[in-house]
């Protein structure tokens, strides 16, 4: 279930990353502040890294992944329809801790307990290439 969820998440990413132009002139921002403002969730990926290694209560937990797989969905529809950047920037901070959980987690199964880490490696890496070459596609028949 992470491999499977590792790609529907940076096709999640490669999109919104296509629509957040849109998002920003939405709300009028300059572009420091859309670069900062459409960013957040990057940050917040980044310390989910952290608090995910740091705490491992979460391996071979179900209910971890399916709430991030849920969480990435709302969040999802959340940063694009959502009419007050307050409320944006929020479902930003939970889409950051969701991909974060499913990336991670992903790339975790796919190199532990296993005598071919290494090759498992090599698919975790290509389920995420399929997520960036998808990604793009989707968000430009977005537009």
């Amino acid at each position: 279930m992470a491999w499977l969820a590792n790609p529907f998440a940076y096709i999640a990413i490669n999109t919104l990353l296509a629509v957040l132009p849109g998002v920003a002139a939405k709300f009028h921002l300059s572009p420091m502040l859309a670069g900062f403002a459409c960013s957040l969730w990057c940050f917040v990926r980044f310390f989910a890294f952290i608090a995910l290694w740091q705490w491992t209560g979460w391996h071979y937990r179900f209910r971890w992944l399916v709430t991030a797989y849920v969480t990435l969905v709302i969040s999802f529809a959340a940063i694009l329809v959502l009419p007050n950047l307050a409320a944006v920037l929020i479902a930003q901070l939970f889409f950051g801790a969701a991909v974060g959980l499913i990336y991670y987690s992903s790339l975790f199964y796919a190199m532990d307990a296993h005598d071919s880490s290494s090759e498992h490696g090599g698919i975790h890496e290509a389920a995420i290439g399929l997520g960036n070459c998808v990604g793009p596609a989707v968000g430009a028949t977005a537009l």
